[in-house]
């Protein structure tokens, strides 16, 4: 798929087709939206890690954690996406549907979504470059990495959706978030219905 078929039939899925999401297709897309795109001389790193999706000064601003339900090669479980070393580190078992219902403000989000993308900015990783302001940064940085996750879930032929609509702190303890960890985004993903 070429990406102006890619852009072209971009659609946001309310549904998802009752099978996992394989191994392979959640690799390729947190690879291909998420990942490392060159590596390069900077904050004292001979090799330090750019990503695929384009953050203020180049700071690894926004952390992807993974919800896992329904993945084919995944324990159930919350998972936090290392984008450098391409794997995913596994932090605790499965997150009961009853607690993901509490996260979504649309809580049919978690009968349906096979896995659950949670886009989570460090303030930290942000407040020791910039001032206080740039905490605005950080939503700009997450826009732009959902713009990656949304062409690429096309593209692999899968079905996604941001979802703004959620809690908070209720993400934020199944998560098990740090007070300088903000959850700015959700990203639904897994196969069309039918398929």
């Amino acid at each position: 798929m070429t990406l102006t078929d890619a852009l072209w039939s971009r659609r946001s899925a309310y549904s998802f087709a009752c099978r996992p999401l394989e191994l392979g297709s959640l690799s390729s897309l947190l690879r291909l939206a998420l990942g490392v795109g060159r590596r390069v001389d900077a904050y004292g790193d001979p090799q330090y890690p750019l990503s695929l999706a384009p953050s203020a000064g180049g700071l690894r601003s926004v952390r992807p954690y993974v919800i896992v339900q329904r993945a084919e090669g995944l324990e159930l479980g919350v998972y936090r996406y290392d984008a450098p070393a391409h794997e995913l580190e596994r932090l605790s078992q499965a997150c009961e549907e009853r607690r993901l219902r509490e996260v979504f403000v649309q809580p049919e989000f978690a009968e349906r979504a096979p896995v659950v993308i949670a886009l989570v900015a460090d303030l930290e990783t942000v407040l020791r470059k910039y001032t206080l302001r740039h905490y605005r940064t950080v939503h700009v940085d997450t826009g732009l990495a959902v713009q990656n996750l949304y062409p690429v879930s096309t593209a692999l032929r899968l079905a996604g959706c941001a979802v703004a609509g959620f809690h908070d702190s209720a993400l934020g303890r199944v998560l098990g978030l740090s007070p300088g960890q903000i959850p700015t985004l959700l990203y639904v993903v897994g196969h069309r219905p039918g398929t």
